[in-house]
């Protein structure tokens, strides 16, 4: 168990859930063009993500050149309330029937993203691409 999941255990007190071990799976593309790539199976018997559940995360967040745009690391988890709005439409999809433990990628189309919207760090039309490891699901 590396020193990560170690902490995360200690703060989640879900010591007793061990994670199951997975190659990386092929991606999956969904209706909507979001590509999902589970890189990491969640913990056995976890919780799954459904709309509505209050969920707890680390992300990167990474142009398709591989340039950083957001990182949750450095800064603690991002919780938000998933499949409610509360994030870009690409990710929210991407993140239902994620289990607490899990790592996956998650691509998503500028027309889920910000479209020709143009962010510090993000220029218009581009393709986000998450990193998203499951900490928690409530």
């Amino acid at each position: 168990m590396s020193l990560r999941w170690l902490v995360v255990c200690l703060v989640f007190l879900t010591c007793k859930k061990e994670l199951k071990p997975l190659a990386p799976q092929p991606s999956e593309r969904l209706e909507s063009g979001v590509v999902v790539q589970k890189l990491r199976a969640g913990f056995d018997g976890a919780d799954v993500a459904k709309k509505g559940d209050k969920i707890s995360i680390h992300f990167t967040g990474t142009l398709l050149d591989g340039g950083v745009f957001d990182d949750s690391h450095g800064r603690g988890a991002f919780n938000f309330w998933v499949g409610e709005g509360q994030v870009l439409p690409g990710l929210d999809e991407g993140l239902l029937g994620m289990a607490e433990g899990e790592l996956r990628v998650i691509t998503v189309p500028a027309a889920l993203a910000y479209g020709n919207d143009e962010k510090p760090k993000i220029p218009r039309g581009s393709t986000l691409v998450f990193e998203v490891e499951m900490l928690d699901v409530r």
